[in-house]
């Protein structure tokens, strides 16, 4: 019998994440057709004053919302993917609640909730990141990451508080700030697509 591959998952790198927000406009925009962040399958959290993390579905084994659920509104295929059957959903939060990562997002204008699909493989989330802070990794990969990544920020933080290293901050930052424009703009591209509209960012 041959082993059980591990499915994989979007994974935020913390020691990468800036906490931007791009990820959730473009799931928005891709998945519902709208600018709204709180429509989005993906959520940035702040795990500390300088830690920031998107958190996504996981495909959990016998994932524990679909469980919850007393009618019976989730299921889960073979890939691990957990799909919503909205009519049947009355957004009660038994799934939230045993979602152990805080994955699951509720639509209360469709009174339905969201969850992360992976976009048949191709996540506009990952495409947009102007860090490259979303990976494919397993649960186990993960778990492995986390406290390295954790460990990568403190570093940082030491070198910038206590040896006084801030110009390779500032010039870290204003690195970052050109690919967020330049991810703006892409962004504001697929949403004119869409026919929707976004404030333009300035040009450099």
């Amino acid at each position: 019998m041959s082993a059980q591959v591990a499915r994989q998952f979007v994974f935020a790198d913390p020691s990468k994440c800036i906490g931007c927000g791009l990820c959730e406009l473009a799931c928005a925009l891709e998945k519902e057709h709208s600018l709204d962040g709180t429509k989005a399958r993906i959520r940035v959290v702040r795990l500390g004053p300088l830690a920031n993390m998107a958190v996504t579905c996981r495909l959990c084994e016998n994932a524990p919302c679909v469980r919850a659920c007393p009618r019976d509104a989730l299921w889960q295929d073979e890939r691990g993917i957990v799909h919503v059957e909205d009519e049947k959903c009355d957004i009660c939060g038994w799934c939230l609640e045993a979602c152990p990562y805080g994955a699951i997002v509720v639509d209360a204008e469709r009174a339905t909730v969201l969850i992360c699909d992976l976009c048949d493989g191709e996540p506009k989330c990952m495409e947009i990141c102007p860090t490259e802070a979303l990976i494919w990794t397993t649960e186990e990969e993960a778990a492995k990451m986390l406290p390295s990544s954790l460990s990568a920020i403190r570093s940082e933080a030491k070198q910038v508080i206590e040896l006084g290293a801030w110009q390779l901050l500032f010039a870290k930052a204003s690195e970052i700030a050109g690919k967020v424009e330049e991810k703006l703009k892409a962004l504001a591209r697929m949403a004119q697509e869409r026919g929707l509209v976004m404030a333009s960012p300035r040009a450099a």
